[in-house]
């Protein structure tokens, strides 16, 4: 018996259970994978994501990039931003997932890996889970447990999340074609209609991929090959390919279902103009925490600070950056005529965005308003 269990030991499942068992609640982390455990993700950790991390975790830090470089094509457009302090901060999952459930541990949780939630049951004053090591019970359920969220389906709340198709390949090159990439975080509109690609440079290899914010999962393959040869990645000897979904839009809610919270990728608080959902992971599962935390775990109480809490801050946010996305993706001839006449100063707000300095919700992103927000830059 336990106060909290936590599914999922990703950044929102971490933060979470750290911040819990700080101030001094019982809280357990199931993790159905063997730690630590490869995850497929970009490994980008933007200004916004250190804005939202109360742990520090730069040693698992591979590369800072204090410039970001965005492509366009057609048109050869091309445009630089530089930062005083890293735009982006690449790492690995595994090694930037454990830091924090590793802080976790050392605050008191308790953690019971290759262990995963087969079934969810609500009692009046508790949440039962059925494992395959046996039956654990709390007063709450955190939901931290990705994109796929078995949790939240076996409970039967509601979707309308729009997961969209992401394919990577992690690609060792010579070292010194390595260090041509070295330093700068690289997007390219183009490289697919609806979609993007990034190269980010680790320690010893390259982190490649496309991603579509349309479910065309046939379009990935051909425009990864096409990007691979853009970057002249293609003769390398060594590549590693992994396909995952990302959430760009939100269930439809609520997030909180009686004893059961939903944070990060379960949710679908992900970026909808980049995908990046390690940011808006930590923030929910601070949120939840501190729900839980100032409403004494009492239910009723927990549902309000949870539901007002995020209608607050995250929310508002995510529908803010669904008007940038329409822009980016959905009018690709309007997309041509903003960076054409004023590609600088869009990537410059794009970038305070990431570096969290401004957010989305600020910046009035409709066709009508463009022209404004530009000039007024």
């Amino acid at each position: 018996m336990y106060d909290v269990i936590v599914v999922g030991s990703g950044p929102a499942g971490s933060v979470a259970a750290w911040q819990l068992a700080r101030a001094g609640v019982q809280v357990a982390v199931l993790e159905k994978a063997a730690l630590p455990r490869y995850k497929t993700c970009g490994g980008g950790i933007i200004g916004r994501a250190w804005q939202s991390l109360p742990i520090d975790v730069r040693h698992v830090i591979e590369q800072d990039c204090a410039t970001a470089q965005l492509h366009v094509r057609p048109g050869g457009l091309s445009f630089t931003t530089h930062r005083p302090t890293p735009i982006v901060s690449m790492t690995m999952r595994d090694r930037f997932d454990y830091a924090l459930l590793s802080a976790a541990l050392t605050a008191g949780t308790v953690l019971h890996e290759r262990c995963a939630a087969e079934d969810v049951s609500l009692q009046c004053d508790s949440v039962t889970v059925t494992t395959h090591k046996g039956t654990m019970r709390a007063k709450f359920l955190i939901a931290a447990d990705g994109a796929l969220c078995r949790v939240a389906r076996n409970m039967g709340m509601t979707d309308g999340r729009v997961l969209i198709p992401a394919l990577e390949y992690e690609v060792t090159v010579p070292q010194e074609r390595l260090e041509r990439f070295s330093g700068v975080a690289r997007f390219d509109f183009g490289i697919l209609p609806h979609g993007y690609g990034w190269a980010f440079p680790k320690r010893q290899h390259l982190s490649i991929g496309v991603l579509s914010m349309v479910k065309r999962e046939g379009e990935l393959k051909r425009a990864m090959t096409q990007y691979l040869d853009l970057l002249g990645c293609r003769d390398v000897s060594q590549m590693e390919p992994h396909g995952f979904v990302i959430p760009i839009r939100p269930r439809t809610g609520p997030f909180i279902k009686n004893r059961v919270l939903l944070v990060g990728d379960a949710a679908g608080f992900a970026d909808p103009v980049t995908g990046e959902g390690i940011s808006f992971a930590l923030q929910t599962g601070q949120l939840a925490a501190q729900s839980l935390v100032g409403g004494n775990l009492e239910e009723a109480s927990v549902q309000q600070a949870y539901s007002r809490s995020l209608a607050e801050s995250i929310l508002p946010e995510l529908r803010a950056g669904r008007r940038l996305a329409r822009l980016l993706y959905d009018f690709p001839r309007l997309r041509a005529w903003a960076f054409s006449w004023q590609g600088q100063r869009l990537c410059e707000v794009v970038t305070d965005v990431m570096a969290g300095k401004r957010r989305y919700r600020d910046l009035a992103f409709t066709p009508q308003t463009l022209l404004k927000l530009l000039a007024a830059h």
